[in-house]
């Protein structure tokens, strides 16, 4: 099976670049000569005047809008884009890099209860505040990944208040806990650098994660994969990585927080590095990925709506957006949550009731149904 990949609102390890909000990642399954006539055809009921397609001018016109749209009905079903706000993204990796290195050895009742989403969400939240100090801190922990220092990040492991009666906000409790666990979490980052191909240099990254989303769905096809790629330093750095090996531990990562979903995939060779500029069938991946960032950042055209309709059926499902239900505290999931992250807290501070987490989320679940237990 061939398949041609680009991206698109690429800014590396900087997820929090102002002009920049969304990343999308495209597949096409489709040859250079097939994608060549598509194009040709296209062109030639839509003249432009471009000669490489770029999605980012041809959405300013009607006309090009119309060609992009011809593209994409004849493409329909033989591609796939995720695509992510890069903010959320960003909040995604506070779970994993603050929570989940105190709980290495057995994180899965997180993942299973979706309390590592219910964290990203409220980061997520918390970072739409006007405060310099609220702003500030999200950046400290970017400046932190990128660096491996944790003195890149003062606020968020300098807090001192204790668990108080009164509800605290839910990412007071997160800076909380990651003081408390501040050396586990030193230890968990200087792993990063000295365990990864790249020494973690594209640890916050979304090009490597997308990538290997659509070598798993396109993998669940049984065929082996023959994939090019336009040219991309991060994805260089673990290309050699890409096996589909059941037992690599990214693949045994994704098993633990998916356990239902298929995974792997089998290369017929490595991954191909090239220039779009001559390879149309990477140039179609390009506008499909381009035109997906350019309708979350400026919103949908008029009279796009069944292009869009087509881009959103071949979207994977583990695409970033955010999910505000995951964070109102009327439903009992999210009552939950919160009961959880401040029982981590009252343990990590010395406090809490001692009992194990997995029976705590259980405790609380029948509490909160039962009435026994109220959050107001």
């Amino acid at each position: 099976m061939l398949l041609a990949c680009d991206e698109a609102g690429f800014t590396g390890p900087d997820l929090l670049a102002k002009d920049q909000r969304y990343f999308a990642f495209a597949s096409v399954n489709i040859s250079d000569d097939e994608a060549w006539l598509l194009i040709e055809a296209a062109r030639n009921a839509h003249p432009v005047q471009m000669p490489e397609l770029k999605a980012s001018k041809l959405m300013g016109s009607n006309q090009g809008r119309r060609l992009i749209s011809n593209l994409v009905e004849n493409l329909d079903g033989r591609f796939a884009i995720n695509a992510h706000d890069k903010l959320l993204a960003l909040c995604g990796w506070v779970f994993e890099y603050v929570f989940e290195p105190v709980f290495q050895d057995d994180p899965d009742v997180f993942y299973e209860k979706e309390f590592h989403q219910f964290i990203a969400m409220y980061c997520y939240l918390w970072f739409q505040s006007d405060s310099p100090e609220v702003k500030a801190t999200l950046a400290e922990f970017q400046d932190m990944m990128r660096s491996k220092d944790l003195a890149k990040a003062p606020s968020l492991f300098a807090c001192t208040d204790q668990v108080a009666t009164a509800r605290p906000h839910p990412f007071d409790l997160i800076r909380r806990f990651a003081t408390a666990h501040r050396k586990i979490i030193a230890k968990e980052i200087l792993e990063v650098q000295h365990h990864t191909s790249d020494k973690g240099t594209w640890t916050l990254d979304l090009s490597a994660s997308g990538l290997w989303s659509h070598l798993n769905h396109w993998g669940q096809n049984k065929e082996p994969l023959t994939v090019i790629c336009d040219d991309s330093k991060p994805l260089r750095s673990i290309a050699d990585q890409l096996d589909g090996d059941a037992m690599d531990a990214a693949m045994v990562r994704a098993r633990k927080m998916k356990p239902d979903d298929p995974l792997g995939w089998q290369m017929s060779e490595p991954v191909i590095f090239a220039d779009s500029r001559a390879h149309p069938s990477v140039q179609l991946a390009d506008i499909l990925a381009s035109t997906v960032v350019h309708c979350h950042t400026n919103g949908m055209p008029k009279g796009f709506e069944a292009t869009a309709h087509i881009l959103d059926n071949g979207m994977l499902k583990d695409s970033i957006f955010p999910d505000l239900d995951r964070v109102q505290l009327n439903h009992d999931p999210v009552k939950v949550h919160y009961a959880v992250l401040y029982e981590l807290v009252a343990q990590a501070e010395g406090g809490g009731t001692g009992v194990p987490i997995e029976a705590f989320f259980d405790l609380t679940e029948k509490a909160i149904a039962s009435g026994e237990l109220v959050l107001d």
